[in-house]
Parts: structure tokens; C-alpha cells; sequence
């Protein structure tokens, strides 16, 4: 592998791009709560690059989102003016713009000509097995710069970091999500509602429920799985089921703190609660997301209840700041579809929610 000083390489082939995308949606990483792993990342390559500023970076569609940072303001930029963007275009060469003032393509970028005043970049990309380059780990300075071998050589070290700490988080999510997947929509899951709600000690139910939310948490959904005796659910019968996440939640913490957005996933599980049906199952999986399940319930009916949900939180008084849910929805027939399927479906759509400008509710109708 090399360093490059060229012109600008051309955008991915389309079909390219496609798998490159679909790539990257499947380490679930756009969008997440800071990390330490990646943040250590980032602040060795600002260290052993010298420069004054470090990021990592994934690229989808329309921008390049900041996993990790220092130095740099902000969590996004737009693709269209993104160095990152060009530096994916040549997954095996890091990408050096010694003074991006000078460069063909890079001084009229509003970075190098506005008040930032970049001048030095060296992007990383993050390769993953496959092929496909997610985002890059970069550095950025706002005098010239070179960099000798050891430098290039140890950023594109940190950038096969990152990729295996991908890789890692993926197979963690991956092992979860199977649990979850598989508890969705079994055969006794309205049995086992009805027996929670009549049988367990206040010991059974504080172990199956989310303390800030008050939602049935992944402890419960084990003891779905383990109760699990018999059908309860006729076959041939829809269910639905809603990922719900809530919009900029990493921006809520670090402006406002973990207080704060501790105080914004107890009032969002409030109205998530409020606004289910006697049937439904509520589920905080994790962080900002949450499961709604919906048994012997066709997409229109599913559509309701979250639209009805979503319009709740945006109107909820008593938040520290205004808050919105971006949900994903998909239908199921019991016996024909896999759980697995309905989920993944429900969770593309999340994706295209987010994508489309958030706060709405996107259907997937395979």
C-alpha cells in the first residue's frame, strides 16, 4: 500500500456502492453512543501523527458521521464535501492532501476556504474482509503537513484496528439480536404475558423489567424463551413488530448529560407503555432502542399504534428538550415468516426512517 497525492479518484461503480452500503448497515455502528475503544483509537492517531485534529469516520448516502473525534466540532458532515468520501474511492492507499489549498479538487471545499482552515489530511480506510470500505481513520491539520513512512504505517494499523473492533461488535450484536429474534414471535408469548402479569414474586418482576423505563428488558424476554411450552398464537395469523429509536440521542447526553438522557428514555418508555394495547409486548432492547410486538396485528393496526406513540413523544411536555422517535415497522404471518426476517425487515426500515429525516415511521412491505 502507498500514499497518494493525485487528483481525486472517480465515485464507486453504482452496484459498488450498493454493496458497500449494505455493508456498512450491517455493523449497526451509524448513529451509536461514543465507546472508549474507538475514542482510544482516534486519540493515538492524532498522537502519532503529530496533528491537531483526529477522527474516525463511516460514510453512507448523503454524509460521513463521526464515531470519534478530537479536535473537530460537530458530529456530521455532508458527504458531497467530505475528504472521507474520496478517500473510500482507494480502499488499499491512504489518501494524503499535503495542503488541500493547493489541490485540484480539495481548495474549494468550504473546510480549506472558510473560517476551519484545513489544510493537511491523511485518511485511512476501514477495509472490511469483504472488500468494502466503510469510513476511514483520519487526521487533520490546519497548517501543511507531511508524514513519514511510520506515521502512514501506523495509521493504516489503526485503521485494521477499528475494522477488528467492528468485527467484535458485530458478533456480539449478532448473538444478541439471534436471542432476541428468536423470542420475538414463539408459540407462547401471549401465555407468557398473561402468567407475568398473574404469577411472578415483585423480586421475578423487578429482574424482568428495565429500571428507568419500566419495560419488560432482555432478562424477560430469556424467561420468554424458557417458559415456552405451547402455541398460543393461531397459525396464519399476522403480528407486527416496531423498532423504535430515539432521534440524536447521543447529542441529548453530551449537551445535556446522562442525567438528562436518563430522564428522556424513562418519559419515551412511559409513553411507549401508554400508548401499547393490553396484548402488546414493550421491550427496552438496549440503549435508545425499543421492540413493540404486536400479536394477531396487521400492518394498518400496527401502523396506528406507533404512529400514535410517535406523536405522543413529539408533543410530551416535561423534556429537557424536544424528542423524537424514528420507528421501523414490519409484518409477519405466523408459521410461514421467520421471526429472524421480521426483524431485520423492521430494522431496515428504522434505517430508511433515519434516513428520510427521522421522526416518521417507515413501513417495509416485503
Amino acid at each position: 500500500m502507498k500514499a497518494t497525492t493525485t487528483a481525486a479518484p472517480p465515485p464507486l461503480p453504482p452496484d459498488e456502492e450498493i454493496d458497500r452500503l449494505s455493508a456498512l448497515r450491517r455493523y449497526r455502528i451509524l448513529d451509536t453512543l461514543p465507546e472508549q475503544a474507538y475514542d482510544d483509537i482516534v486519540a493515538l492517531a492524532r498522537l502519532v501523527c503529530g496533528t491537531s485534529q483526529a477522527v474516525m469516520t463511516f460514510v453512507d448516502e448523503e454524509r460521513q458521521w463521526f464515531k470519534a473525534s478530537e479536535g473537530i466540532a460537530g458530529e456530521e458532515t455532508a458527504r458531497s464535501i467530505a475528504f472521507c468520501d474520496v478517500a473510500i474511492r482507494t480502499p488499499d492507499e491512504v489518501t494524503v492532501v499535503n495542503d488541500a489549498s493547493l489541490h485540484a479538487v480539495f481548495r474549494n471545499y468550504p473546510q480549506v476556504t472558510g473560517p476551519d482552515h484545513l489544510r493537511f489530511y491523511a485518511g485511512a480506510p476501514m477495509v472490511t474482509p469483504a472488500g468494502h470500505a466503510l469510513g476511514t481513520v483520519c487526521v487533520v491539520d490546519t497548517v501543511p503537513r507531511e508524514l513519514d513512512a511510520r506515521q502512514l504505517d501506523a495509521l493504516r494499523a489503526l485503521a485494521r484496528l477499528a475494522v477488528q473492533l467492528l468485527e467484535l461488535r458485530r458478533g456480539n450484536l449478532d448473538a444478541q439480536r439471534q436471542l432476541a429474534e428468536r423470542e420475538l414471535i414463539t408459540r407462547d408469548l401471549l401465555r407468557y404475558q398473561r402468567q407475568l402479569e398473574a404469577q411472578n414474586t415483585e423480586l421475578e418482576v423487578e429482574a424482568s423489567t428495565d429500571v428507568l423505563t419500566g419495560l419488560l428488558n432482555r432478562t424477560g424476554l430469556e424467561r420468554v424463551r424458557q417458559d415456552i411450552a405451547a402455541n398460543s398464537q393461531p397459525l396464519d395469523t399476522p403480528f407486527s413488530v416496531a423498532v423504535l429509536d430515539i432521534d440524536f440521542f447521543k447529542r441529548i447526553n453530551d449537551t445535556l448529560g446522562h442525567a438528562a438522557g436518563d430522564g428522556v428514555l424513562r418519559i419515551v418508555g412511559q409513553e411507549i407503555a401508554r400508548g401499547v394495547r393490553g396484548g402488546d409486548i414493550a421491550v427496552r432492547y438496549g440503549g435508545e432502542e425499543f421492540l413493540v410486538i404486536m400479536p394477531n396485528t396487521p400492518l394498518a393496526g400496527a401502523r396506528t399504534v406507533v404512529e400514535r406513540i410517535r406523536n405522543d413523544i413529539a408533543c410530551r411536555a416535561g423534556l429537557p428538550t424536544p424528542v423524537t422517535v424514528s420507528v421501523g415497522l414490519a409484518m409477519g404471518v405466523a408459521g410461514r415468516d421467520e421471526p429472524e426476517a421480521i426483524f431485520q425487515r423492521a430494522d431496515q426500515a428504522l434505517y430508511s426512517a433515519k434516513r428520510r429525516g427521522r421522526n416518521r415511521v417507515e413501513v417495509s412491505e416485503d
